[in-house]
């Protein structure tokens, strides 16, 4: 793998985490959903304020991946409503983990998986 980056994101990347969002979104469901509905969905729900609206939430995090200084994938934790079926009534939930095509397969979400679990840990988190 080239020069991998993985970063907390911030408010001030709230426009590239939009377009890296949308980007990884249309990449992923195009091919299997109406194109349409999938531009529709990532328009209405990508955008840098929705995504600005994460960071006011002080029990999520949101990374920010990077492979040679360009954008390559993001993920995201929060705490959310525990389903019944889970034991641990302050389990976390991984909401979103996105990578570009062409990341995938080169271990970066590996790499990822295990910066995420340092950020629920450090949100308390067990489960």
């Amino acid at each position: 793998m080239s020069d991998v980056r993985i970063r907390a994101a911030e408010p001030a990347d709230a426009a590239a985490l939009a377009e890296l969002m949308t980007r990884t979104f249309r990449e992923t469901y195009r091919t299997i959903s109406d194109p349409r509905e999938v531009d529709e969905y990532a328009d209405e729900h990508f955008t840098p304020d929705k995504v600005a609206a994460w960071f006011r939430r002080p029990c999520a995090r949101t990374l920010l991946a990077f492979v040679d200084d360009a954008p390559a994938g993001y993920a995201h934790l929060r705490h959310a409503k525990v389903p019944a079926c889970v034991p641990d009534r302050e389990a976390i939930e991984l909401s979103r983990l996105y990578l570009v095509g062409a990341a995938q397969g080169t271990g970066l979400g590996g790499a990822m998986m295990a910066a995420l679990l340092a950020q629920a840990a450090e949100l308390g988190a067990r489960t």
